[in-house]
């Protein structure tokens, strides 16, 4: 016996240290001059007639003596509350408005305002304002708040700022109530919610019912400003709100690399992690996340470098045959057609063997520019392997000579200015790919190859075909050299 009288005396204490710090906080920071919180004995579901509970321990500001007396004896005679107190149809947010306080069932102790107020479309001296100590779709306790300075109705930010008090002071209660070190356990919840590095955002309803701290520095708003978001996901990136969707319709979860717009505009990245939940006795949605923008910078700046050549700057052979499947899905789309044209420098040895490989990574460097500079801008240029080149030409059919001989004419031209007494040129070959005649990308290469080499042959029979109608004069032997 003495033991349970030692819990119950401890429950009350605790509750009663968390109530004394919620009425503090509401009477300095809100208009309202008086509030009134309190805490049941055990939790009450919300709507429930039959779920039923008395008042455990209260604390109080602003209250005349008459006010405190009439507290007093509804703890003392352990009047019965039900969860029908709690009408929907009075319900903002998580909070419940009585415009008239006589409408809330077992209302228990009557406190009205005892001044009027010249505005009575807003506060009236009747109305009442409760915002309960919610678990899941419980209540331990209620915070009940009157009387405010101008005489205003609540307004969304300012039953945002009550609700957050509420929901730190819920967990504080039900720590307490369980014997649970009061001081440890609200010191543990402000550092988990309020000091480490995730951000939390918790939807319920269409609407951001909790934001921590972190939340608000990485998106950049303020606390009632978020919270007041409509729609909600305003601050995820266009591209990433189907996302948002999906937690609306509760069928969103586990973990996703989603972007965020910052207030000030500035894109920022984020490992989220997605959990339903309930929340003040709704269906929820719980929203995790951490900033990952260095890390996303740092994966895009290694994956270019992976797709680049080092030495020219072009797109490598990883990127061709990692992108090309996505040219040919919108070709295929569009019902377009694209050319692949492989391009050979020819005698590229010889410039390597007479000046050597500095030299020759030079040559390869005004080659790349030379031919991007000749191209359109939705052309791609790849460097292939060595001496090879790749040019991907959307929306090009077969017929390409007059852009051939172009390149041809201005690498000659810069090789004669450039590479004095040192033979260079370019051979290519090309096939296109046509949404009629759809072939695979390795067919595709080998065609464009076949012609190449088509085309190399060609040429080198005819200058064979030249020398031997052509041939040079032969130099005259002196009678010293025989």
């Amino acid at each position: 016996m003495a033991a349970d009288l030692a819990d119950h005396a401890d429950r009350r204490g605790l509750a009663h240290q968390v109530l004394e710090r919620v009425v503090d906080n509401v009477a300095r920071s809100t208009a309202y001059q008086r509030v009134l919180a309190t805490c049941y004995r055990s939790p009450i579901r919300v709507g429930s007639a039959a779920s039923t509970s008395s008042v455990l321990e209260y604390a109080s500001r602003g209250l005349r003596p008459s006010d405190e007396r009439s507290v007093q004896q509804l703890v003392e005679g352990q009047s019965e509350l039900s969860g029908a107190r709690y009408h929907d149809r009075y319900r903002l947010g998580n909070s419940y408005f009585y415009p008239d306080a006589t409408l809330i069932p077992e209302m228990g102790a009557a406190i009205h305002s005892h001044r009027r107020y010249l505005a009575p479309a807003d506060w009236n001296h009747r109305a009442a304002l409760l915002m309960p100590f919610w678990l899941e779709d419980q209540v331990l306790g209620q915070i009940s708040v009157d009387d405010p300075r101008d005489g205003a109705s609540p307004t969304p930010a300012v039953l945002a700022s009550l609700e957050e008090v509420a929901s730190v002071a819920g967990l504080a209660l039900w720590e307490a109530c369980d014997i649970e070190e009061l001081t440890e356990s609200h010191v543990l919840f402000e550092f988990l919610a309020e000091s480490g590095v995730t951000g939390v955002i918790i939807v319920a309803d269409g609407r951001i019912r909790y934001a921590n701290s972190q939340a608000e520095r990485m998106l950049g708003y303020d606390g009632p400003t978020l919270r007041n978001l409509v729609p909600w996901w305003s601050f995820l990136h266009p591209d990433d709100r189907p996302f948002a969707w999906s937690c609306d319709q509760q069928s969103e979860s586990g973990v996703h690399q989603i972007r965020a717009v910052r207030r000030d505009g500035r894109p920022v990245w984020l490992s989220l992690q997605a959990s339903p939940m309930r929340f003040r006795g709704q269906r929820a949605s719980s929203l995790q996340f951490y900033d990952i923008s260095d890390r996303i910078a740092l994966e895009g700046q290694l994956r270019e470098k992976a797709l680049r050549d080092p030495l020219t700057g072009l797109r490598n052979r990883s990127f061709f045959y990692d992108t090309i499947h996505l040219e040919v899905n919108r070709c295929q789309r569009y019902k377009r057609s694209f050319t692949l044209v492989i391009a050979d420098l020819r005698d590229f040895k010889a410039v390597n063997d007479t000046l050597g490989h500095l030299e020759g990574d030079r040559v390869l460097v005004e080659v790349a520019t030379m031919l991007q500079n000749e191209l359109r801008e939705s052309d791609w240029v790849v460097r292939y392997g060595g001496d090879e080149f790749l040019l991907v030409l959307p929306e090009t059919g077969g017929d390409l000579e007059s852009l051939i001989e172009r390149l041809q004419r201005g690498l000659a031209s810069w090789a004669s200015s450039n590479l004095e007494n040192v033979p260079l040129g370019i051979d290519f070959g090309w096939a296109t790919w046509s949404p009629d005649e759809p072939r695979p990308i390795a067919e595709l290469l080998k065609a464009a190859d076949d012609v190449l080499y088509d085309r190399k042959r060609s040429r080198a029979a005819t200058n064979r075909q030249a020398i031997e109608d052509h041939p040079l004069p032969e130099t005259p032997t002196r009678p010293e050299d025989g």
